[in-house]
């Protein structure tokens, strides 16, 4: 198990499990913060088998808050999938999290929100993932008040994947982790690349670079394997190549 102030990192049975530490701040974002997950999420994709601050000049800040931008394009670009699991509070630079995670799971007390205009500010990289996860008006709606949302709201509108009773958090998740840490992580990586890659494309596009992409899945070693083990009657052993 690696560990810095900021951020928990531990690996275990194939999932890397990534936590944000600063209870005494509800686990704001700032730039050690956002350094710590862009450094974690490239360790589990490379092997797993105070932004605001006066102390700091105008140019400082802007970049700082480029390399929030960064770490968004880069959970999409992470190899592995990434799986979010949320309780209490998820706003603002959380929310930018939770909506580039590959898939959510909340505890049914959580709640979601953009307070930003509450603080004379607009959540402007956040919209880029937000309205990407949900209808064009219930983003406009979010930014634009501020006001919080449930978790069983964020599921209905397809925010999250699901919102579950407290004292199921924590089986639910490890059952999700399980299950997206057995399939091969060659093809996952290869289907979850392809899957943000034709968000922005037209159908033609899309169709044209997916019936590549097809192709170079045939070439994968595991589809052997995966093949194999259905007619056999066993569980696949992947090698990831």
């Amino acid at each position: 198990m690696t560990e810095t102030k900021e951020i928990l990192f531990e690996v275990r049975d194939r999932v890397a499990t990534i936590t944000i530490n600063r209870p005494e701040r509800r686990n704001a974002m700032n730039p050690d913060v956002m350094a710590g997950l862009k450094d974690s999420f490239e360790k589990a994709g490379a092997d797993l088998g105070g932004t605001f601050g006066t102390e700091k000049s105008f140019l400082e800040m802007h970049e700082d808050r480029r390399y929030y931008a960064g770490l968004l394009s880069g959970m999409n670009k992470c190899r592995k999938p990434i799986l979010a699991a949320v309780e209490g509070y998820c706003l603002a630079g959380g929310l930018g999290l939770c909506l580039s995670s590959d898939v959510v799971i909340a505890s049914e007390d959580a709640q979601f929100g953009l307070p930003e205009i509450k603080r004379g500010l607009w959540p402007y990289m956040v919209t880029a993932v937000l309205i990407r996860n949900v209808g064009r008006k219930k983003a406009a709606e979010m930014c634009m008040t501020g006001e919080r949302i449930p978790a069983a709201e964020a599921e209905r509108i397809g925010m999250i994947n699901a919102c579950v009773p407290r004292e199921q958090f924590p089986e639910r998740v490890g059952q999700m982790a399980k299950k997206l840490s057995s399939f091969s992580p060659a093809v996952m990586a290869l289907g979850k690349s392809s899957f943000y890659q034709i968000a922005d494309m037209t159908v033609e596009d899309a169709l044209s670079y997916l019936h590549s992409q097809l192709t170079i899945n045939t070439q994968v070693e595991d589809l052997v394997e995966g093949i194999a083990a259905f007619m056999e009657k066993r569980d696949p052993v992947w090698k990831g190549r």
